[in-house]
């Protein structure tokens, strides 16, 4: 519709998909207990993003230019360690249920107008599943995880809507971290690597193209139960978006990067265990995706 006439379109369906920067990596991500029980976890997370310069925006189906977003997500996570007889393997299975809040602007293109357009939304989001992730400890320092995140489409979508609390497909993210505790000097170090594989949205006939996610933590500990460091993030999409919004917008390839602190406080070290952390990660050399602030405030809970 108006492909020759404006900048290249955004690639990832919305322009924010499933991942945001250095939202995923979690102190001692990698490292599970090896001893069985549940613990639950609160995970609010803040967004405010947005894309100018009359770049085209494929959302819910249609395409909008100069979007601003302001996005709050409040996870609820609960999880449960099973018992392996085995202290160099640990296994659980867990569940994040978002309850998000969406405010969005845009311009809505059509064939020869521009609709101002704004919404604002709020309800539960797409449910995530993770059925197994399985924890090596190779030694008391350095531990690996394995697993594999779902994102079941459960939350309603509306074409031409802007204020989606879901994105209206599936999406599997494969993923692995490593979590290494440098006791002597009280450093941690934390990585997490992912692939966000999303599916056919039905309704809009769109697929956003797999984003690749690398994001890397180092932690300095000034007593046992307080530490501060740093986080730095990278997005990069390594295959075109697809379908007959994409191909009109040539399905281009978004990238980003991210950097911020990271406060972790223990209120409680067992019986149950408390944790707090809060961390700020802003983007940079963002290309294609919105550009914007990432805000986490994480309370963790654990029962034995």
């Amino acid at each position: 519709m108006m492909a020759a006439a404006v900048p290249p379109a955004v690639a990832v369906e919305g322009a924010l998909g499933r991942t945001l920067p250095g939202v995923w990596i979690q102190p001692q991500g990698a490292a599970i207990p090896p001893g069985p029980g549940f613990s639950f976890g609160v995970l609010p997370i803040g967004y405010m993003g947005r894309i100018g310069g009359s770049r085209l925006v494929p959302i819910a189906g249609a395409i909008y230019t100069n979007v601003e977003v302001d996005v709050s997500s409040n996870y609820l996570v609960p999880q449960y360690v099973y018992q392996t007889g085995s202290p160099k393997v640990s296994l659980a299975s867990s569940m994040l249920a978002p309850v998000n809040w969406v405010s969005a602007t845009g311009s809505l293109q059509t064939d020869n107008l521009s609709l101002s357009r704004s919404a604002t939304n709020s309800g539960f989001g797409d449910l995530v599943f993770v059925p197994l992730t399985a924890s090596i400890h190779f030694s008391e320092n350095s531990n690996l995880a394995v697993s594999t995140m779902i994102f079941a489409p459960t939350a309603p979508f509306r074409p031409a809507y802007l204020a989606n609390l879901g994105m209206g497909e599936i999406t599997v993210m494969p993923n692995f971290g490593y979590t290494y505790m440098w006791k002597k000097r009280g450093i941690e170090f934390d990585s997490f690597v992912g692939f966000d594989i999303y599916g056919e949205n039905r309704t809009t006939h769109y697929t956003s193209g797999t984003m690749f996610h690398a994001d890397v933590m180092a932690i300095q500990y000034f007593t046992p139960r307080f530490g501060a460091g740093a986080i730095f993030s990278n997005l990069t999409q390594i295959t075109k978006d697809t379908g007959p919004v994409a191909d009109l917008l040539d399905g281009f390839e978004g990238r980003g990067w991210g950097v911020g602190p990271e406060v972790l406080y223990v209120a409680k070290a067992s019986n149950p265990g408390i944790a707090l952390q809060l961390r700020w990660v802003n983007e940079f050399k963002v290309s294609r995706l919105l550009k914007g602030n990432v805000l986490v405030f994480g309370l963790s809970l654990t029962l034995k």
